[in-house]
């Protein structure tokens, strides 16, 4: 570390070893509802982390440590808690937070669902539907950013998209929802011709299944949806489709599902109007802000998410520091996404 590194450090851990950090965050944040975004949590010494996508993956020592702090700094809400406190039914505590997970990872039910349990917090998985029938261990998303990690990967995958340029913004979500069109069988082939070995790095079943998801009644999961197939929305040929297969396969869990994340967090108010049409009435995007909580307007517009990473933004010596943590989330943008 430099020296001006250093002294930002210690005035950072200064500020938030004598409260000031988390006085201004009470006062400043009293009405700000932050939804945090998780995705995978994995015990450091399970052979699954060593292959697990880093970015996106919490250790279960850090993900407890971040509990520990959510607990000293926010009050946790549920999105029933939301529901009740837009129809003028209750009034939100102080600083509320509401948990969320992406996607439908087996870890989410593993290991974050019961450390949750223990500590009687509530919180929402945001399941794309599909993952509950696929018949491979690894899911084929997981195993195209794996492939496309490997050097030369994204000219590679391109021409075998057949595509004769590469496409414009990210090349994954690009790719995503190139095979995300495909029935699963072909794509599953697919992945085996152009990226030859990635799917059989994974012997154990990632996902959930749809016997587990029915199992856990006594679970602190609420089931939101994330689309069908994960595909980016924005590059669906056919966006309500999707949101409707993800209702539809969702409605067999016997609860209402009426709140929905975008995957990817590639949306639009377009986008956002289809999702209303579908029946979700809570959408949540992955932009970085603090939702503003003194007015609630009908509809709801979009709320926005933070994604939390574990990595030097919020650790120190490799494990999670308060104050890292304080200064990323206590400080994000307050506001509140307009439909167009």
């Amino acid at each position: 570390m430099s020296a001006m590194e250093i002294l930002k450090d210690g005035l950072r851990t200064a500020l938030y070893r004598c409260g000031a950090l988390g006085a201004w965050h009470r006062w400043r944040n009293r009405h700000a509802l932050t939804v945090l975004m998780f995705h995978r949590v994995l015990p450091a010494d399970d052979p699954a982390f060593a292959l697990a996508e880093r970015e996106f993956t919490f250790t279960l020592d850090g993900f407890r440590r971040t509990l520990d702090f959510v607990q000293r700094h926010y009050s946790v809400v549920s999105l029933g808690d939301l529901q009740r406190a837009r129809l003028g039914q209750t009034h939100l505590p102080a600083n509320p937070l509401l948990i969320t997970f992406d996607d439908g990872w087996r870890d989410t039910l593993t290991h974050a669902a019961p450390e949750l349990a223990r500590r009687g917090l509530p919180a929402v998985l945001f399941l794309a539907s599909e993952v509950v029938e696929l018949e491979s261990p690894r899911w084929w998303q997981d195993a195209l950013v794996a492939a496309l990690a490997e050097p030369g990967a994204s000219a590679r995958l391109c021409a075998a998209a057949g595509w004769t340029e590469a496409p414009t913004g990210s090349m994954g979500q690009a790719l995503a929802a190139h095979l995300g069109a495909m029935p699963e069988t072909e794509r599953q082939a697919w992945l085996a011709q152009h990226a030859p070995g990635v799917l059989g790095q994974i012997a154990d079943r990632q996902m959930v299944m749809l016997s587990e998801l029915k199992a856990t009644e006594s679970s602190p999961l609420a089931i939101g949806a994330h689309g069908h197939t994960h595909s980016p929305l924005t590059l669906s040929p056919d966006p309500e489709a999707e949101l409707q297969a993800s209702q539809r396969m969702l409605g067999t869990l016997h609860q209402e599902v009426r709140s929905m994340s975008f995957p990817h967090g590639a949306w639009s108010g377009e986008l956002v109007l289809a999702a209303r049409k579908s029946g979700f009435d809570w959408i949540f995007t992955s932009d970085a802000v603090l939702v503003d909580t003194s007015h609630w307007p009908n509809p709801v517009p979009a709320l926005g998410r933070i994604h939390v990473p574990e990595n030097i933004w919020t650790c120190k010596v490799n494990r999670i520091d308060p104050a890292r943590l304080a200064t990323f989330l206590f400080f994000r943008p307050l506001k509140s996404l307009r439909l167009p």
